[in-house]
């Protein structure tokens, strides 16, 4: 008898354990979820256009599982990587941060006239990006609208050091192009034929919504307070993931 009162307590015990520790581990997988994504982007006006930022952690908020996402933007017209290593603003506010992700944009045509020059400050911010404990990611930009066949050019570039650099990359040029094949009349471009318009901000968006939470955007509401369609919204939501699910599994 005295022999089943102690199995008894030992399992009392060892079970009361389990279920602290089955509790400790929900507090820290729930702890782990409300955590926010800290991003920083630096670029140019490919990324400051619309306010590229903002429309991200709008749709991120607005998707069924809402998200809360902090980002910083460095953002300087016509700015190439070299440039921003140079003045050393991206650099300081990089320091600083205790960051998730840190995109790089480059200089629309750089990739395509001079990609060592990409190369060589990709690596520099990379080793910077690393020694702070967060991840790279290079936002591969889009063909100018008079030279769609250049964008081949830009994504081989982009890959190419993203692949050196065991980084990620956001293919939203890729994604860009996908929409002009499937539907020649939606239009992704501002009126000089190189910055975005609304729509092509809000593509951007929704890919760099799936890099970053390896999920798909679709579903997400955040078109309504921006005056797209919601017919519009459906389809850049649906190009962006499939776009982002093929080049991922690709990587």
């Amino acid at each position: 008898m005295r022999k089943l009162i102690i199995v008894f307590l030992i399992a009392f015990v060892l079970f009361g354990c389990r279920s602290n520790t089955d509790k400790n581990h929900s507090a820290i997988n729930k702890s782990a979820i409300d955590q926010p994504i800290k991003a920083l982007f630096i670029g140019n006006s490919y990324t400051y256009v619309n306010n590229l930022p903002s429309l991200l952690t709008q749709l991120a908020a607005s998707t069924s599982k809402p998200k809360t996402l902090e980002i910083q933007m460095v953002a300087l017209g016509g700015a190439t990587l070299k440039t921003h290593w140079d003045n050393g603003n991206a650099l300081g506010v990089l320091k600083q941060g205790s960051w998730n992700y840190v995109v790089l944009q480059e200089q629309s045509m750089l990739p395509i006239i001079e990609p060592e020059i990409m190369y060589h400050y990709a690596r520099l911010f990379d080793a910077e990006i690393t020694k702070v404990g967060a991840n790279t990611v290079f936002f591969l930009t889009w063909a100018r609208q008079n030279t769609p066949e250049t964008q081949r050019n830009l994504t081989d570039a982009y890959m190419s050091i993203t692949r050196q650099l065991d980084g990620v990359v956001a293919p939203v040029g890729i994604a860009w192009q996908k929409v002009h094949e499937e539907d020649a009349n939606v239009i992704l471009y501002d009126a000089d034929g190189s910055h975005p318009n609304l729509l092509g901000s809000y593509m951007a968006a929704c890919v760099f919504y799936g890099i970053l939470y390896n999920e798909s955007p679709v579903g997400s509401t955040s078109y309504k307070s921006l005056g797209i369609s919601e017919s519009q919204a459906s389809f850049i939501q649906r190009i962006a993931w499939q776009t982002v699910e093929s080049v991922t599994v690709g990587q």
